[in-house]
């Protein structure tokens, strides 16, 4: 009882004082398995095709977004439960915590999402999702009981080599790569693995290159309508991998001198200004992201506060940037 007391205390300090990753792995013994429910039955094979119809992947099909969802409706179950007893965890709830390490090594031990992928679309789907799982998984991962906790590493691993194997390193780069190296970096973050950092570097670096001096994105300029949107998917797993860095003391946002700062403005910018935004990509008009996909916002907000005005104050909530973004902000990011 009194190990299980420290590890509850030292999970609601980790959650006030945002402690890096040397404080996530070094807590107090493992804490006796809370008492949860089974999660769903590990999902090996995932089912997706890809929704975009025309070339330049900016009209969807909706008949087949709706297709998707429903086939990957128990892996976003899962998820989704086990990011919500993460972030139960990150407050200091011991027993949240627990559980979601026992999710996680139920799921590793039955080999979740190394099965087939049906296309490639299903591979970005695995890429999205152990981004996301792994950003939960740093949250409590001190909670795990020390042989489970090993078994969660290695299928992490295996997963980040997958991602990073189904990524490759095309010519001409867009957001994909960035979310294969956000990815890459969680995992890697997690385990220690270095493979996986230094993958996340090289993508981030690549992207910070592709930014031009007006802080717009070719690729993603090229997505028409979609064009503001696909900034702000692209800056989102770029800023995450920033912030993974700083969990391990490296200072990135000052790579590339600041690169990563005009991509930011110019997202900011179109928020505020999106007909102007739509002129850069000769369209009449584009698409205004909008929910969870702006949770970049809620750490760039607390590190950078004159560079954020404008844009929605949160709280932001997605699964693929970890669950709730703002509370996970607030718990990393040192003030």
């Amino acid at each position: 009882m009194n190990g299980r007391r420290l590890r509850y205390n030292a999970l609601r300090s980790l959650a006030a004082a945002a402690t890096a990753v040397s404080l996530l792995t070094g807590l107090a013994g493992p804490a006796k398995a809370a008492a949860c429910d089974d999660p769903p039955a590990p999902v090996r094979d995932i089912i997706a095709d890809r929704f975009y119809v025309d070339t330049a992947s900016s009209i969807a099909d909706k008949a087949i977004i709706a297709r998707n969802k429903n086939a990957l409706a128990t892996l976003d179950h899962t998820l989704t439960a086990i990011l919500a007893m993460a972030d139960k965890g990150l407050a200091g709830d011991l027993d949240s915590a627990v559980c979601a390490t026992r999710w996680l090594a139920i799921w590793a031990k039955g080999n979740a999402m190394m099965g087939l992928m049906s296309s490639r679309q299903a591979e970005v789907e695995r890429k999205w999702r152990t981004a996301g799982m792994a950003v939960g998984y740093l949250k409590v991962r001190a909670a795990a009981d020390p042989a489970d906790r090993a078994v969660i590493d290695a299928w992490f691993d295996g997963l980040a080599d997958r991602v990073v194997a189904d990524q490759g390193w095309p010519e001409k780069r867009n957001n994909h790569v960035y979310w294969a190296g956000y990815a890459a970096g969680a995992v890697g973050t997690a385990t220690g693995a270095a493979r996986h950092i230094a993958f996340s570097k090289r993508a981030y670096l690549a992207g910070l290159s592709d930014i031009r001096p007006d802080g717009t994105l070719p690729m993603e300029l090229a997505r028409r309508q979609k064009a503001l949107e696909y900034h702000t998917y692209a800056l989102a797993p770029l800023v995450m991998a920033a912030e993974l860095a700083s969990l391990r003391g490296e200072d990135w946002y000052t790579q590339e001198n600041g690169a990563l700062h005009r991509l930011a403005a110019r997202v900011l910018a179109g928020l505020k200004d999106p007909k102007a935004f739509a002129a850069l990509a000769h369209e009449a008009s584009v698409d205004v992201p909008k929910g969870g996909l702006l949770g970049w916002l809620a750490f760039y907000r607390i590190r950078f506060p004159a560079r954020a005005e404008g844009g929605p104050p949160g709280p932001f909530r997605y699964p693929w940037l970890g669950g709730n973004v703002t509370a996970t902000a607030n718990a990393w990011v040192k003030r």
